[in-house]
């Protein structure tokens, strides 16, 4: 007989805590949920939980009775810092339509620039006439760092507009919707054919400042959107690329300390547009259903697809 793990007693500690639990017990009135703050966690919530719902693990896993945790995010960085993932713990991800809204937020900056959007409205504001012509993004190339399920949205949208999309994987093996997929030691030499470069890779440590110098310099007067995680891009690097021309601007929606500082350059760069990380926002139902699908799967014994390897990082 097979024995398959059992989860009944859940821990969530999430700014949407009091809704997910809500959520959950709405469809599984089974599931026990116990709302914690990460400032009100105790020793006993540790040994009580069966799982965990977050977007970091605000308490040790090394000695509890956890045996799972559910990111209420797509990435998983914030989970596996520190310490090394304990054996024997499953890590699965939330998902949802992520993908979607993120590349809608790509290609918004994109078109704003290629329309003048910016441009016109500082016009505006000086009451000058002045008439440029709208580029389009049709012909203009996308190079997309990440071709998993966030970086394949993005490229689906550009394409869509006819732009060519080059993705940048581990293996560069052929991926649909990209028109081609590189490797990601061929980045420095596929950026100079570059309108636009997206950042939606996951953080590892292979990932931790890929595009760096080396890259960024390599770059024609390209525009920069970032939306996987700000430990991907070196800012001192950045800053340069913008006063030097490789650049031509960027949009940022995530960074290596959040909320950003008042006293960090980046608020004040030329061509820098900064998010306070809402590129792709989890919703409530998602993180849910995410947990039951993934939930579903355990308790047949069956593999998790959303399920995340500690060792990659995804």
């Amino acid at each position: 007989m097979v024995n398959r793990p059992s989860f009944s007693k859940i821990l969530i500690s999430d700014t949407r805590g009091d809704e997910i639990a809500a959520y959950l017990r709405a469809r599984r009135p089974d599931l026990i949920c116990r709302v914690r703050a990460a400032d009100t966690l105790t020793a006993p919530d540790r040994v009580w939980a069966d799982a965990l719902i977050g977007f970091t693990v605000p308490v040790g896993l090394e000695g509890s009775s956890i045996r799972w945790v559910h990111s209420t995010g797509a990435g998983v960085d914030a989970l596996l810092r520190p310490h090394r993932w304990p054996v024997g713990v499953t890590l699965t991800r939330t998902t949802g339509e992520l993908g979607a809204r993120i590349a809608e937020y790509c290609l918004a900056h994109a078109l704003a620039l290629a329309q003048r959007i910016h441009m016109f409205q500082r016009d505006q504001t000086k009451r000058r006439w002045a008439p440029v012509e709208p580029a389009t993004l049709r012909g203009s190339t996308a190079v997309i760092v990440g071709a998993g399920s966030v970086g394949s949205a993005i490229a689906a949208r550009f394409g869509a507009l006819g732009c060519v999309t080059l993705g940048i994987s581990r293996h560069g093996r052929p991926r649909s919707p990209f028109d081609r997929v590189h490797a990601v030691e061929d980045l420095a030499a596929v950026v100079p054919a570059a309108r636009w470069v997206i950042l939606a890779a996951p953080l590892t440590r292979d990932t931790r400042g890929l595009v760096g110098a080396k890259v960024l310099s390599r770059c024609r007067a390209a525009f920069l959107i970032n939306v996987a995680r700000g430990g991907l891009l070196d800012t001192a690097a950045l800053l340069v690329a913008l006063k030097t021309g490789t650049l031509a601007g960027a949009a940022l929606d995530v960074f290596e300390e959040e909320p950003l500082p008042a006293d960090s350059p980046l608020w004040r760069a030329p061509g820098v547009l900064v998010t306070p990380h809402i590129a792709g926002v989890t919703h409530v139902a998602e993180a849910g259903e995410a947990f039951l699908e993934a939930l579903a799967h355990l308790e047949a014994g069956e593999p998790v697809p959303l399920a995340v390897d500690p060792a990659r990082g995804y």
